[in-house]
């Protein structure tokens, strides 16, 4: 679904309304990801089809699948799906996700994980290759292995209590710290706290304004720092894609919702990837523009005029059409660029760059599959029943601590993401990415959640701030609620508009 059929024109001419689509409320969605096309997928869903909906992308194929590859095994001619990156998720938090997943008949399989734990020294993080390692335990710098739940471990595993002293006493110190950690998030919620002054605030006083940091809050139940540093920090900054100091940034209540969202519960990941996915929510959209960046979106004569180009068609004017609503589906600097009033208001809100990369060793004999229009081929790597490694590897410096995952597939082939942009690239690379990555702080907490209030409540009272919905202009993507930056995020507001807009939604208990 190319788009190039729909018809480019010049700021000077403006697009008449397709004859197909008379008297259709006309909807431009900008990004192409999970947020976006669920949302295009909901308004497409419409009982009553009011509405005509435009997706614009400035890749060259949808953005929830562009980063993704199949590999094929030269030596077997065995293919398989490396979704990039993983996106796993549980039952519990990603309750819309899975029901939205199971209303789309979409299946999604177990997969089993050992987490070893190693450090990484600063002078070796860029001369360290992944691909050189096939047991992913020999990494240089492993301190913990961890591949049972601790209850599994310390009752029925012979081989654990034959380990070293120095093992078993470290385990039971985890296995302490862990259920202390544990116990505080479902027993200690995070504490509202009176801001030293009301320029902290931002904003008008508001019931999102108090609540303490993930810093904050570890300090208060007194969480071991070696814990936290060497283990705890670890695993959470890899789910975020940010560094440690980042991370202690976070809002509290974001850890101890996804800590309780998450207790107990089984990780799974999409049978046969998120391509299908991305099928199952596009197939019935007509118009799409690929290679299609928005420059700038508009108010005008009570629509919303979109500014966008071709990069790729050199000489060619710049288009511009109107539309009576937009839905920004984009990372929050990117709104902030293209929608100047909400600029003051998104840009309030950090993000960071995050560099995924594919590798294999030469004995691994794999080789990317270039496939035509980015249909997929092949089964998950993420697949059931292999045991899987998950190494979380932590430089500690001086200037920041960071970690990045290394996560070893069953067919020989290593993903590796880190929190940072430009990374070396291990020897054997078949293939990187770079996305941007919203960030959670206490601020910009309150900056979203004040830039929704008004698709929530009804409040018009926002002292001069942009709300969702004003303009004509909506947002929409895994930062726009009040939890982790995570696929639930996605579906949770692409929800949100599809209500604002009075469409029901199909897998919808009632809240979100």
């Amino acid at each position: 679904m190319d788009g190039t059929h729909n018809g480019e024109l010049s700021k000077e001419q403006p697009q008449a309304e397709p004859a197909n689509c008379a008297r259709k409320i006309r909807v431009a969605i900008v990004g192409t990801g999970l947020a976006g096309l669920t949302t295009a997928y909901l308004l497409q869903q419409d009982k009553q089809k009011r509405y005509h909906v435009t997706l614009f992308e400035q890749a060259e194929a949808m953005s929830l699948d562009a980063a993704s590859v199949t590999v094929k095994n030269d030596g077997t001619g065995v293919t398989e799906r490396i979704d990039i990156p993983p996106r796993s998720f549980c039952r519990g938090y990603y309750d819309n996700l899975c029901r939205m997943y199971d209303y789309l008949g979409m299946p999604f399989q177990p997969i089993s994980l050992t987490w070893v734990y190693a450090k990484a020294s600063a002078t070796s993080r860029s001369e360290f290759d992944p691909s050189c390692y096939e047991n992913a335990e020999t990494i240089p710098g492993t301190y913990f292995v961890y591949g049972r739940r601790l209850h599994e471990m310390l009752l029925m595993s012979s081989h654990f209590w034959r380990s070293s002293f120095e093992t078993i006493l470290q385990t039971f110190y985890l296995a302490i710290c862990h259920i202390w950690f544990f116990a505080s998030c479902f027993l200690l919620a995070p504490r509202r706290i009176r801001p030293k002054s009301h320029s902290d605030l931002d904003f008008n006083t508001d019931d999102f304004s108090h609540y303490e940091s993930f810093r904050q809050y570890v300090d208060r139940i007194r969480l071991p720092q070696q814990y936290l540093s060497c283990y705890l920090l670890p695993v959470l900054s890899v789910i975020c894609s940010c560094s440690h100091a980042e991370m202690m940034d976070f809002p509290a209540s974001d850890v101890t919702n996804f800590v309780k969202g998450s207790f107990w519960r089984k990780t799974y990941v999409n049978k046969g990837g998120i391509n299908r996915v991305q099928s199952a929510l596009s197939n019935q959209i007509q118009d799409v523009r690929l290679r299609a960046r928005v420059l700038k979106v508009d108010q005008a004569d009570g629509q919303v005029l979109i500014r966008w180009e071709r990069p790729a068609d050199k000489g060619r004017p710049m288009s511009e059409e109107m539309f009576d609503r937009v839905v920004l589906a984009v990372s929050p600097n990117v709104a902030a660029a293209i929608f100047d009033p909400a600029k003051s208001t998104l840009s309030m809100i950090p993000t960071a760059p995050v560099t995924s990369s594919v590798s294999a060793p030469a004995s691994a004999k794999m080789s990317l599959v270039h496939e035509k229009g980015h249909k997929t081929s092949g089964e998950c790597s993420y697949r059931r029943g292999d045991t899987q490694v998950m190494v979380f590897r932590t430089m500690f410096s001086a200037d920041v601590v960071r970690s990045e995952s290394l996560h070893f597939l069953p067919n020989g082939v290593t993903v590796r993401t880190s929190p940072s942009a430009g990374t070396d690239l291990p020897k054997g690379s078949l293939h990187s990415a770079t996305f941007t990555r919203t960030l959670r702080t206490i601020r910009s907490r309150r900056v979203v959640n004040r830039a929704l209030r008004k698709s929530i409540s009804g409040d018009d009272s926002n002292c001069g701030v942009w709300t969702n919905g004003e303009d004509g202009v909506w947002i929409t993507g895994s930062w726009c609620w009040d939890g982790l930056v995570v696929l639930e995020g996605c579906v949770i507001s692409a929800m949100r508009v599809a209500r604002d807009f009075g469409v029901s939604i199909p897998w919808d208990k009632g809240h979100s």
